[in-house]
């Protein structure tokens, strides 16, 4: 299926007047999945808006988190088929590919434009660090989305943001509303069990957060749900659980009024960024050096002499032990979000 997203118009003024009347470019965005890849994605909105408008191709269900930003002016859904009517749809002048994956090299060569630019995945470098473990960091993946733009002539200072609706954070403080400030969300789950963190470290934390007085709500989308309630449990308070309860924009909104993230190396602690709220990330199996760490808050890693592992955090732990897990200790933790909650 492929849906074709309606042009807004009227929201914050002419979108042609702003970019330059007649003399603005047509750019295609391309950047399909996943949360926490679209979400920093969005930092190239700002430079593309001076050249003119921006058209955004994604899949679902992360276009939710796309059609409230006011710098886009059409969102296009990749879902299915092939989109034959996007290439039909008239020429484009710019197509910036955030994806580079099979499908969306195929798009960006057929799509008529002037220009086609790809980001550098730095995928060699991140095996080398991978395999050789004292390889230099690789540049955040924002520095390296922005830098793809660079042939354009714009600046390159842009930064991750999503636009919470009014609907949404009205939906979120409905949610919010029996929890305590300020409050900490925390996101346990992640898209492989290799990269959560111990539910009973987890639950550590909860503990010690509620008993200072400090509000908790856990988050994280459908499947996730079992693991959340073993934290819960082992946390022995009563804390509100909205695993699977939200879709993408009202977990924006949640986030948005949080004081904090905790999570994993996932989705949730970029999307917490991108509404201005920071993030204490726990990394495991992948390392910061990756280039995937909070750009607002902290990043906690072991740092032992076999991590990271792996370039997702998908393969089973070769020693059995998951130590880069037990090594970040809830005491660290807490020390971390300290730093934005008691000031």
């Amino acid at each position: 299926m492929f849906r074709w997203g309606v042009p807004r118009r009227g929201r914050g003024g002419d979108r042609e007047a702003q970019a330059g009347g007649d003399g603005a470019l047509r750019c295609l965005v391309v950047r399909l999945s996943s949360l926490g890849d679209v979400v920093l994605a969005t930092a190239v909105l700002d430079p593309l808006r001076e050249l003119g408008r921006i058209t955004w191709l994604t899949g679902p269900p992360y276009d939710s988190l796309l059609r409230n930003d006011p710098r886009i002016d059409e969102v296009v859904v990749w879902e299915g088929r092939f989109p034959w009517r996007l290439l039909r749809s008239g020429r484009f002048d710019v197509v910036v590919d955030l994806h580079r994956i099979p499908k969306t090299l195929l798009l960006s060569a057929l799509v008529p434009a002037g220009r086609r630019l790809g980001y550098p995945k730095a995928r060699r470098a991140r095996v080398e660090l991978v395999r050789g473990k004292r390889a230099s960091p690789v540049p955040h993946v924002v520095a390296r989305y922005l830098g793809t733009l660079a042939p354009l002539g714009v600046r390159t200072d842009g930064r991750p943001r999503i636009f919470v609706s009014e609907e949404a954070r009205r939906r979120a403080e409905g949610l919010l509303r029996d929890v305590p400030t300020p409050f900490v969300a925390v996101a346990p789950g992640a898209k492989w069990p290799t990269k959560r963190w111990r539910p009973e470290a987890f639950a550590k934390v909860i503990e010690k957060l509620v008993d200072r007085g400090c509000g908790v709500v856990l988050v994280g989308e459908e499947g996730e749900e079992e693991f959340s309630d073993e934290v819960r449990r082992l946390a022995g308070r009563d804390v509100p659980s909205l695993v699977g309860k939200t879709d993408l924009p009202t977990l924006a909104g949640v986030l948005s009024l949080a004081s904090a993230l905790l999570g994993n190396d996932s989705g949730p602690v970029h999307l917490a960024n991108a509404v201005g709220t920071p993030a204490v990330a726990i990394f495991g199996p992948t390392h910061p050096k990756l280039g995937f760490y909070p750009l607002e808050g902290r990043a906690l890693t072991a740092d032992l002499p076999c991590s990271p592992c792996s370039l997702h955090g998908e393969g089973p732990c070769r020693r059995g032990e998951r130590m880069c897990m037990h090594e970040v200790t809830p005491d660290e933790v807490l020390g971390a979000l300290e730093e934005f909650l008691f000031k």
